[in-house]
Formats: C-alpha cells, structure tokens, sequence
C-alpha cells in the first residue's frame, strides 16, 4: 500500500499535508515511490561537487580583481561632485 497524505512522510518522519505532492523536508514524493533517495533538486541545474567557484569567477569577469574605474565611471563621479558642490552653494547662499 502506498503513502497518501496527510501524515507521516515514510522517508523522513515530517508531516506531510493533504493534498501534498512531496514531502517539504526531504522532497520525497509519489514519483519517486516517497523514498528516502528521491533526487529532489534532479533539474535545477546546479552545480556539480566538483565546481570550482573561483575559476569560473575568473573566466566569466577575468582574472583583475582591482577596483578599476573606467573613464565613464570617473566622468559620472565629477559631475556628481560638482552637483553636490553647486547645490551647497546654492543652499548657503539661498540662507544668507
């Protein structure tokens, strides 16, 4: 006879609710015969136990880890200084 909820998942021992369609702690479910092994993340593409993070950090942004700015960034800075400078000026005088 095989499980239905509600009650205890056989995999886990956690409450299962009625009309669950997997077990929320072990993800075991119907599908996979409400098992201890069910593959619950099988299609989300994670990575493998072998992924090596710091090397696909360096492949996908490259291996200079400065903080560089580039001149469009240098641009923007200057031009929000000078906002920032026009309007306490414009405040200190607008109180005189």
């Amino acid at each position: 006879m095989s499980f239905q909820p509600p009650g205890q998942c056989p995999s886990c021992g956690e409450w299962v609710p009625r009309k669950a369609l997997a077990c929320d702690c072990c993800g075991a479910c119907a599908k996979s015969g409400w098992k201890a092994s069910a593959d619950v993340y099988d299609g989300l593409d994670l990575p493998d136990e072998d992924f090596d993070y710091n090397e696909f950090v360096e492949r996908e942004f490259g291996s200079e880890t400065s903080l560089k700015t580039t001149s469009r960034e240098t641009l923007w800075r200057w031009v929000a200084a000078i906002l920032l400078a026009v309007m306490v000026l414009g405040y200190l005088l607008s109180v005189r």
